[in-house]
C-alpha cells in the first residue's frame, strides 16, 4: 500500500513543482500619448518626453515589459507624426503586437499678469487592452498650486517650468496605472503571489491573473464534433465561461465562440493541440492576437467499386 502512495506523490511533484517555477505571461506594454486635441502638449515637445519617461519608469519598477514605440515600428511606420488619435494609436499597437496600451494626454495651463507667470498642467492616463478593447482603468492628476516662473522669463523658461511640474505629475499617474495593471497581473513586480495554500500565482498558466476574452474559431467541425470540443474546453485550467459569438456567422461546419480564461496564449495553444489528439482528430492551430483558429483536416474517404469474386 505504501508504494502506490509514494508513486502518486512523486507524480504530483513532477507535474506541479516545475510549473510553480515558471513566470506568468506578462503583457507587452507600450506607452503612447494622445495629442489629437490641439489643447494638449504635442508629441514633439520636451514636456511630452519627460512625462513619457516618468510613466515608463513606474511601469518598469513593477517589473512590466515596456516596449519602445520607435524601436518596434521604425522599419514599418512613418516616424515623428504628431496629433494622433486613438484609432491610429490602437492600429500601431496591433501592428507591433502590443497587449496593453498606456495612453496619456497633457493639458498645460499658464496664467500671466503684469507681475508674474504661473503655470500648471493636468495629465490624464488610461489603460486599454488592445485585442479585446477592454478598459482597464484611468486616472488623472492636477496639482493644487501653480508653479511660478522667475522673471525675466522666456519661452524656454516656461517650457522648463511646465516640464518640471509635468514630470512629477506624470510619475504620480504612472504609479497609479502601474498599480492597477499589477492587480490584473499579480506577481508581475517580481514577488511570488501565493494564495496561502501552497499555490503560486506564477504557475505559468496565470490561473490567478486577469481573465482574457479569446475568440475561438473552429473551422470544419460538425455539430457533433463541437459537443466533444465543449466537453474539453470547459475543463481547461483557468476556464471561466464561453458562448457563441453573436456577430459572427455560425454554421453547421463553422463555429465561433467567445471564451474567457486566465491562462496565457502558449498554454491555451497547448491545450488545443492536446484536445485534438485526445479526440483523435487531425487539425492545425493558429493564434493571432486574441484569436485562436482551429482548422480540422478531414480524412479522404476512398470509394472503390467492389470486385466480383466469381470472375
Amino acid at each position: 500500500m505504501r508504494k502506490p502512495i509514494l508513486l502518486l506523490i512523486a507524480i504530483v511533484c513532477f507535474f506541479v513543482a516545475p510549473s510553480m517555477a515558471l513566470a506568468t505571461d506578462l503583457p507587452r506594454v507600450m506607452i503612447v500619448g494622445e495629442d489629437a486635441d490641439p489643447d494638449t502638449v504635442p508629441r514633439s515637445s520636451r514636456v511630452f518626453k519627460r512625462v513619457l519617461n516618468a510613466i515608463s519608469n513606474e511601469m518598469i519598477n513593477l517589473g512590466f515589459d515596456v516596449k519602445d514605440e520607435t524601436a518596434l515600428t521604425h522599419m514599418t511606420h512613418v516616424q515623428g507624426r504628431s496629433r494622433r488619435n486613438d484609432a491610429e494609436l490602437i492600429q500601431i499597437a496591433k501592428d507591433a503586437g502590443i497587449d496593453v496600451l498606456c495612453i496619456f494626454s497633457i493639458y498645460p495651463n499658464a496664467k500671466s499678469n503684469q507681475n508674474s507667470v504661473r503655470v500648471t498642467a493636468r495629465i490624464e492616463g488610461r489603460l486599454l487592452s488592445v485585442w479585446d478593447g477592454s478598459r482597464m482603468g484611468n486616472f488623472e492628476a492636477e496639482p493644487q498650486q501653480y508653479q511660478l516662473v522667475p522673471r525675466p522669463y522666456s519661452r524656454n523658461d516656461v517650457l522648463e517650468a511646465i516640464g518640471k511640474l509635468s514630470k512629477i505629475i506624470g510619475s504620480d499617474v504612472g504609479a497609479v496605472l502601474a498599480d492597477r495593471l499589477d492587480q490584473y497581473h499579480p506577481g508581475g513586480g517580481g514577488e511570488s503571489y501565493s494564495d496561502g495554500g501552497g499555490g503560486s500565482g506564477g504557475s505559468g498558466v496565470s490561473s490567478g491573473g486577469r481573465l482574457l476574452e479569446w475568440t475561438l474559431i473552429f473551422d470544419g467541425f460538425s455539430d457533433d464534433d463541437m459537443l466533444d470540443v465543449e466537453d474539453y474546453i470547459t475543463i481547461f485550467t483557468g476556464y471561466d465561461s464561453h458562448r457563441p459569438k453573436t456577430n459572427a456567422l455560425n454554421t453547421s461546419s463553422h463555429h465561433e465562440l467567445w471564451y474567457k480564461t486566465s491562462i496565457d496564449s502558449a498554454h491555451l495553444k497547448r491545450n488545443m493541440v492536446r484536445m485534438l489528439r485526445k479526440l483523435n482528430m487531425k487539425g492545425r492551430v493558429y493564434i493571432s492576437g486574441n484569436e485562436v483558429k482551429i482548422v480540422k483536416q478531414h480524412r479522404v474517404k476512398q470509394r472503390r467499386k467492389q470486385s466480383n469474386s466469381d470472375w
